[in-house]
């Protein structure tokens, strides 16, 4: 029998070492060179956290939080530094969800075969 974690933890070795990968490696290295930059993402992190704390509660933000937000939001948008790394977080992810999508596809060809049944 196939141990599937053990492919699990292949790919994630594999992962590391794509394109999309040490790309954000890279740009997370610029921003950690630069204070403005790395301050910025820390800030942003924590506001991260706090919205998601929040929505997993049921909590409504306040409005200091909100504008807090759109501010963060404002300056994030204006660091090229910050910006970079964003963007090729953006090419993990894009690359995960192609990688999903192969790996659930069994489970849709189980259902497809279940409903044509």
């Amino acid at each position: 029998m196939i141990n599937i974690y053990d492919t699990a933890n292949q790919m994630a070795e594999d992962l590391r070492q794509t394109q999309q990968f040490e790309a954000l490696k890279a740009t997370m290295d610029k921003v950690k060179a630069s204070p403005e930059s790395l301050a910025l993402f820390k800030e942003l992190d924590a506001a991260q956290m706090e919205v998601m704390e929040a929505q997993s509660a049921g909590k409504e933000l306040s409005q200091e939080q909100k504008d807090h937000f759109a501010s963060l939001n404002s300056r994030v948008s204006q660091d090229t530094t910050l910006q970079g790394m964003l963007l090729a977080e953006q090419g993990v992810y894009a690359l995960m969800n192609d990688l999903q999508k192969s790996i659930s596809q069994p489970l849709a060809d189980a259902y497809e075969d279940l409903r044509k049944a």
